[in-house]
């Protein structure tokens, strides 16, 4: 049977609009019924908060019981937050200022909700307009049948139009209109004129929404500046999903012009920010989480990425260091957007903290899509598209336009994720790691056909550098034989990102005893690095594929510095000989321990190089970047003046101390007599000397105290600490000449001055002679006379330690090979 009728919904669907449903989903986002009691959190809660950091953690705890202040309701007449409530200003300036805001922000909640609510719902407005049309077509409807059964002229035309002049019922030929075409045509005619007053109800809610949205999101940013948990309180009107999407959708658009306007990406990234920080704390320093993120926070984070698309995200990245013309404040505001949205990215990615688990499939599938066509996995061809021309390059065949783009958003990708502070979880910080090695291991051969004008593949090292943040991962990863070896076998235009996952694999936590079972990955980790690293010295140096090293960017100059501090922060037992030769990690059993006395320690995970692995690693670190080589050399005589200090201290441990000293004296020794070129051969002799002048300067540190431990100045469980390696001085112009020195023979000399250095810092005593070691004072080595410090050595040798000479001097043939 013929019908007339039609519903909002299809209104709706005519309009292209949805006013309907836009006003009631904007009243179920601010839900003004419950304004009162969240005015009255915030009224008690500013009275009893110590400070404005305290104010929403306050508000939310007082929530269940609000509802009025003393008795008084906190809403006027009109429903709207009562701002001049006495407890409103109790708190503090800081706080006064802070619920301000708060107010001006319910406020505007409410009256934007009841703008657009009347918009649809007031007398005369659209839903009045809906219910007369609808009215007026039952009415015409029932017309022409009542007209039709009394075989009379329908009031109603053909089609449904009025009938104008004379114009008779039946059409030319005769044709009558039946019953549906009738409806039809009265259906439309008043459905198309409802729909025409909603498209214009519909601009009206949505231009009042996002009024009211920009206003929001400027208070949030004022209570950011104030303290205010955005992410907490009772007061939820800054991280809804909507509000998510507003702010994802207007970041995107500043990212889109030419130049972003820092203070604008800010802005927009507010929301995002508070939910990092509500679940990590400071994003500059996170430690631990606090809490999980709430379903709320979730959907928010979802929302706000679901927004951004591949291109957006490598947009933002790139800015991590495009600052040029912007002064100090403006960049740093352009860098914190940026890292706002990559912790607010790991932090959903991450399901120890209550997000999303890429294992699982439904989440999975909820990854936001910007993120899914830039990681390998999630079946987006983008990426095996862009390898595939990658490896298929030659010189005729260049990389295309759609290669460079893909590799472009790869690096603004990796540019982002490299700001992050907060660690991604396991699943996902798997994901990026493959990723960025796989992605490597392709790109790398864009530079077969000569390297012309290729775009060089730094996003990998960015994504690295996120993975580095989860240290257990890292650990995990580079004892996985696949991983390590692409990690490590590849060329790079930008080790960093590799450097960063091998010092957090390799590095013991703070907090971990190097006994405590959580030691041993890290300590195995170590282990694989080093072995890899003596196996195959070329990869390292970023030289295993002539065409590639010639031809491309390649700079392995970070990811040498990072086996250098691994050799440095594992010194105590990569200084061990093997008894055997043999290689491997140790780990406690029903035998024993590897080490029930090294140096005074009992060590229950350790490893053993052999010796053509130790040399091997101790030439790779001759040959390193020359900036890297003299920073491990000085790294090393630091390490021998800070063992051998620990050995004056404690008589018990100094013959195997200060052998072991010797011995990796001995190592470089050896690989400065592998160095060919004379030139070269010169700068190690420099090198040599400065690492005298640090050994000295360490010492009168350790002079200072009774232990072998100084501000700065420490030996960890394994060997040097990164504290006393970032600590040590640039010898600059105060360091040894090389003029001054070319005299001496070096050999065994360097280690016996170093020890002697330490001696005398340890005030090292001789009873039989009553004399320590201060009483053989030793010249600085800075424009000393060489002939004077090699008297001094040799007089403290001989009158206070003459036994101990002979180990140094032992150990040095050991590692040097002089003998054998």
């Amino acid at each position: 049977m013929p019908d007339v009728q039609f519903t909002r919904a299809d209104v709706e669907r005519e309009a292209g609009g949805k006013p309907w449903t836009r006003s009631r989903e904007f009243t179920a986002e601010i839900r003004p019924e419950d304004m009162a009691d969240t005015a009255a959190s915030y009224a008690r809660a500013a009275g009893e908060a110590r400070s404005a950091f305290d104010l929403a953690r306050e508000a939310g705890e007082l929530a269940a019981t609000a509802g009025g202040l003393d008795g008084a309701p906190l809403v006027d007449a009109e429903g709207r937050i009562d701002a001049t409530a006495a407890a409103l200003g109790s708190g503090g300036d800081d706080v006064d200022e802070m619920v301000g805001y708060l107010v001006r922000a319910m406020n505007t909640a409410i009256d934007t909700e009841r703008e657009v609510h009347d918009a649809v719902h007031a007398p005369g407005a659209l839903d009045d307009v809906y219910l007369r049309h609808a009215e007026a077509a039952r009415a015409e409807w029932r017309a022409w049948q009542a007209t039709r059964a009394a075989r009379v002229p329908a009031p109603a035309g053909l089609l449904g139009a009025a009938p104008t002049g004379d114009r008779p019922l039946l059409a030319p030929g005769g044709f009558q209109p039946t019953p549906d075409i009738v409806a039809l045509g009265i259906r439309d005619r008043h459905l198309r004129a409802v729909a025409d007053a909603a498209t214009a109800t519909h601009e009206d809610v949505v231009g009042a929404i996002e009024a009211y949205r920009g206003r929001l999101a400027q208070y949030g940013q004022e209570l950011g500046r104030l303290g205010y948990d955005l992410a907490e309180g009772p007061l939820g009107l800054w991280t809804t999903e909507e509000m998510a999407e507003y702010a994802g959708r207007r970041l995107a658009e500043e990212l889109a012009r030419d130049d972003p306007d820092p203070a604008v990406l800010l802005l927009h990234t507010e929301g995002v920010g508070a939910v990092v920080a509500g679940v990590h704390g400071d994003p500059v320093d996170p430690g631990a989480p606090r809490r999980d993120l709430t379903p709320a926070e979730r959907a928010y984070l979802q929302a706000f990425l679901g927004t951004l698309d591949a291109h957006a995200l490598a947009t933002l990245g790139a800015l991590r260091d495009d600052t040029a013309g912007l002064d100090p404040g403006r960049a740093g505001h352009q860098y914190a957007s940026v890292q706002r949205v990559a912790n607010g990215l790991l932090t959903l990615l991450d399901p120890a903290v209550g997000g999303l688990d890429p294992r699982d499939p439904a989440d999975r599938a909820r990854v936001p899509e910007g993120v899914r066509s830039l990681v390998l996995g999630y079946g987006d061809p983008t990426l095996t598209d862009a390898l595939a021309e990658a490896v298929t390059t030659t010189t005729r065949t260049p990389p295309g336009d759609a290669y460079r783009e893909t590799l472009a958003d790869v690096n603004g990708f990796g540019d982002l994720l490299s700001t992050a502070t907060v660690p991604p979880g396991d699943a996902f910080g798997r994901e990026l790691a493959h990723t960025a090695v796989t992605l490597q291991g392709g790109t790398q051969y864009q530079y077969v056909d000569g390297g012309h004008g290729d775009l060089a593949n730094t996003g990998g090292s960015g994504l690295l550098t996120a993975v580095a943040l989860n240290h257990e991962l890292s650990a995990e990863l580079l004892r996985e034989d696949a991983f390590r070896e692409s990690l490590l076998g590849v060329h790079w235009e930008d080790s960093s990102g590799a450097a960063a996952l091998v010092d957090s694999g390799v590095t013991v936590p703070a907090g971990i005893d190097h006994n405590d079972p959580a030691a041993r990955q890290y300590v195995a980790a170590a282990y694989e690095v080093l072995a890899y690293a003596a196996a195959h010295p070329d990869d390292i140096l970023g030289r295993g594929n002539h065409t590639i090293a010639e031809y491309g960017p390649i700079d392995h100059s970070a990811l040498q510095g990072a086996v250098g501090d691994t050799v440095l922060r594992y010194l105590n037992v990569v200084s061990q000989l093997s008894g055997d030769g043999s290689s491997g990690f140790l780990a406690a059993d029903e035998h024993g321990v590897p080490y029930e006395n090294l140096f005074g320690r009992e060590y229950r995970y350790a490893f053993e190089l052999g010796g053509s692995e130790q040399r091997t690693l101790f030439r790779l670190m001759n040959e390193a970047d020359p900036a890297v080589r003299d920073d491990f050399r000085q790294g090393v005589a630091a390490w021998q003046a800070a063992t051998a200090h620990e050995a004056f201290t404690d008589d018990r441990d100094a013959p195997a101390a200060l052998q072991s000293v010797g011995r990796v004296a001995g190592f470089l020794d050896h690989a400065d007599r592998a160095v060919d070129d004379a030139g070269l051969a010169t700068k190690h002799r420099i090198t040599a000397m400065n690492g005298l002048s640090t050994a000295f300067w360490v010492a009168g540190g350790l002079a200072s105290v009774s232990g072998p431990v100084s501000a700065g100045i420490s030996l960890g469980a394994f060997g040097l600490v990164e504290g006393l390696r970032y600590t040590l001085p640039d010898p600059g112009d105060g360091g040894v000449k090389a003029a001054q020195w070319d005299s001496i023979e070096r050999g065994d000399w360097e280690a016996r001055a170093i020890v002697a250095y330490a001696a005398q810092a340890a005030d090292y005593a001789n009873p039989g002679r009553g004399e320590t070691a201060r009483d053989y004072p030793l010249p600085e080595p800075n424009g000393a006379n060489e002939s004077d410090v090699m008297n001094g050595v040799l007089n403290l040798e001989g009158n206070i330690y003459p036994g101990y000479r002979g180990n140094v001097v032992q150990g040095f043939d050991q590692g040097s090979l002089r003998e054998g």
